[in-house]
């Protein structure tokens, strides 16, 4: 089975909202939309969010665009009020082919930062101009061109958020040289990086603070809640007002630590570490952590067709469904808490990760050289963590998992959790979950569970964090 990491695509639509929703959107600058698409004023040659506080442009001037890097490609410049680099990622047009959405989410990732087209269309099986062909088909825009404007724009937020240098700037957001960004800087916004930036600053490299931007309402209660009640010891620190943990990051230790942004739709990130390369590919892991690319109105409009959910879905606006580190962590976690209770699972992890101390959690290597003492489970478990260890740092980047589903121990449960929470798969169900099946009778519903998961797809997972968070 190929687990391939996907967008978290939660709109079915591969086009654009109408003209007539798109205008009534950026006049009356609702939030709902903002990342939804972008807007470009041909008499002023930018493009901008649909939230812009700028005044709004004759609808004869505005051409729509489903992506800022199509906006880009047709010449267009980012808005320096609304700053399009920190609006909410978009459903990468979910209605495209597979290969073109997982092409776009590992590009998202940074699979172009150090990486060849080549080298992109071998991770998917598919041959490199087959997949330039599938780009300029369905997209208007190469492979290239998506990768560029997603460095521009990144290295963008780096020049307004950050107190970073320009050369650790360039180097964060994935450009090879500083000579290379600086070119690349005035070729596409017309000024220089320090223009860009428009303020004096002292360098550091020791604190990174983002702000990481949402569409509204955002359940920052429940996704908090669901990182609390799985916090490993020593690795992760949570309370009411902030998410902590240790990891490991382009060979430097690190520790991130998230927090909502008073006033704002929008999470505060912060990086204690002195290294910054690959920045980037760190921002989009913590973005899918949080799933903070999600429309909650499509979800809601999905999920309100039940009338048993439609009282959850009022009850916790802004549900997201937040995942772990990592796939490999996924991993783990999933067969650890096969058959246990979630406190049950946090004791063996954190076992696991004292045992391994010294090394961000999951270190995989370490855990399957553990002997069997220090592994507190069945011993068919053991053997099942033992294997997937294994068969995880053989894969490399954890992308391409076919054989996982083929150790004995990992049935569909654990298949479902490791989609849901590794992968961030918007329609993965953990069939016969306990909390789900408790869950569901509280509501007193007359329909089976499983009968009536099957109309809310594609949002599945986002039902199952529902039904977890009545609980």
């Amino acid at each position: 089975m190929n687990l391939t990491p996907e967008p978290l695509a939660d709109d079915t639509r591969a086009d654009l909202p109408d003209p007539e929703t798109c205008r009534r959107a950026r006049l009356s600058r609702d939030p709902r939309f903002d990342g939804e698409f972008f807007l470009a004023v041909a008499t002023t040659g930018i493009y901008c969010r649909p939230v812009c506080p700028a005044r709004p442009p004759a609808e004869k001037n505005v051409t729509y665009f489903r992506e800022a890097a199509q906006a880009a490609r047709a010449g267009y410049r980012p808005c320096l009020r609304c700053r399009p680099e920190a609006a909410p990622g978009s459903a990468a047009w979910a209605g495209t082919e597979n290969t073109v959405r997982r092409a776009l989410s590992l590009i998202h990732a940074g699979a172009l930062n150090d990486g060849s087209v080549s080298d992109l269309a071998d991770r998917l099986g598919v041959g490199e101009r087959y997949l330039r062909k599938l780009f300029e088909r369905d997209l208007g825009v190469s492979p290239l061109d998506v990768a560029q404007n997603r460095r521009l724009l990144f290295a963008k937020q780096l020049l307004a958020e950050s107190d970073l240098s320009m050369a650790d700037v360039a180097f964060a957001s994935g450009f090879g040289s500083l000579r290379r960004f600086n070119s690349a800087v005035r070729e596409s916004f017309g000024l220089t990086p320090s223009r860009l930036r428009r303020r004096r600053v002292t360098p550091n490299r020791d604190t990174i603070r983002l702000q990481l931007q949402y569409r509204p309402p955002y359940d920052w209660a429940g996704v908090i809640g669901f990182f609390a009640r799985h916090a490993i010891e020593g690795v992760e620190t949570v309370s009411p007002d902030h998410y902590r943990r240790r990891i490991r990051w382009d060979g430097h230790d690190a520790i991130i630590n998230v927090s909502p942004t008073r006033g704002r739709n929008a999470l505060t990130l912060s990086i204690d570490a002195a290294a910054t390369a690959d920045l980037l590919s760190l921002v989009s892991r913590v973005r899918r952590m949080f799933d903070l690319d999600a429309n909650p109105q499509a979800i809601a409009a999905v999920l309100r067709g039940d009338s048993a959910m439609a009282t959850l879905v009022e009850r916790f606006p802004g549900i997201r469904s937040p995942m772990h580190w990592s796939i490999e962590e996924a991993c783990v976690r999933a067969i650890v808490g096969q058959q246990v209770s979630i406190d049950a699972a946090r004791t063996v992890c954190a076992a696991l990760a004292e045992a391994t101390a010294g090394q961000p959690f999951p270190d995989l290597a370490a855990i399957a050289a553990l002997d069997d003492r220090q592994f507190p489970m069945p011993g068919k478990r053991r053997e099942a963590l033992r294997a997937t260890c294994r068969l995880l740092i053989d894969a490399g980047t954890g992308d391409n998992l076919r054989n996982f589903e083929a150790i004995p121990g990992i049935g569909p449960w654990t298949m479902a959790m490791v989609r849901l929470r590794g992968l961030g798969h918007p329609d993965a169900w953990p069939r016969k979950d306990l909390g789900l099946l408790r869950a569901w009778d509280t509501l007193d519903a007359r329909t089976p569970l499983d009968e009536a998961a099957n109309a809310w797809r594609p949002f599945r997972s986002y039902a199952a964090y529902l039904l977890w968070r009545s609980l």
